[in-house]
């Protein structure tokens, strides 16, 4: 059982407030709340929050041409593979009805390019956000990215998936700074980069399109 300590600190982290709703509104509030099994404050929480992210308060999400909307979770691998750092990148697909992970992607940047930071896998998720953002511009489907191995890039670290690897290493750029500046300026091209048409988790047989809506 939750301690009062622990159920006092989650209270902190909310605030109330006081809606005054027309009757109509609220009657229509309370049977979406019924038929998918929520409160209606947990309705209403969630209606709050994907309002948000559709504004751009999220650093981390990113918002397709297509209109959907997409959550990335980024997770540091703390081991250092070979001569690079490397972070995960799981794309989710926000919908009113269902959130679930499309996609994963990993991104390496070389050790001669990120080994001066001091927080070398926070740049790795700048390098990586930016990447993302830049793919999106370009009409992109966040969740049907692929890429093949560049001549000297490092092996993935998943072998299990390997076209889900990007590596950025000297071959790609001098610098760190100058690759955020092309890519903000939509001056670069990525030649290893292949649009499946597909999203990730159906061309690898990870979820079938039925289980999408489960």
């Amino acid at each position: 059982m939750p301690s009062k300590a622990a159920d006092e600190r989650e209270d902190d982290k909310n605030k109330n407030l006081t809606l005054r709703l027309p009757e109509e509104y609220h009657r229509q509030l309370v049977s979406q709340a019924v038929r998918r099994g929520l409160t209606l404050n947990a309705l209403l929480v969630g209606l709050v929050h994907r309002h948000l992210l559709e504004s751009g308060y999220a650093p981390d999400v990113i918002k397709s041409l297509s209109g959907r909307l997409f959550e990335i979770t980024i997770t540091p691998l703390s081991d250092r593979y070979g001569d690079y750092f490397c972070c995960r990148f799981d794309v989710y697909e926000n919908h009113p009805l269902y959130k679930k992970r499309r996609a994963h992607y990993l991104i390496g940047v070389s050790y001669s390019l990120a080994g001066k930071e001091s927080d070398p896998y926070g740049l790795v998720k700048d390098v990586g956000l930016a990447l993302l953002n830049f793919y999106n511009r370009r009409g992109l489907e966040l969740d049907q990215l692929a890429w093949q191995s560049g001549p000297h890039d490092p092996p993935s670290p998943s072998p299990s998936l390997t076209d889900n690897w990007r590596y950025i290493g000297s071959s790609t750029t001098r610098n760190v700074g100058e690759f955020l500046i092309a890519l903000g300026r939509n001056h670069w091209k990525d030649e290893l980069l292949a649009s499946t048409g597909q999203s990730q988790d159906i061309r690898c047989s990870l979820r079938t399109d039925a289980d999408l809506y489960g």
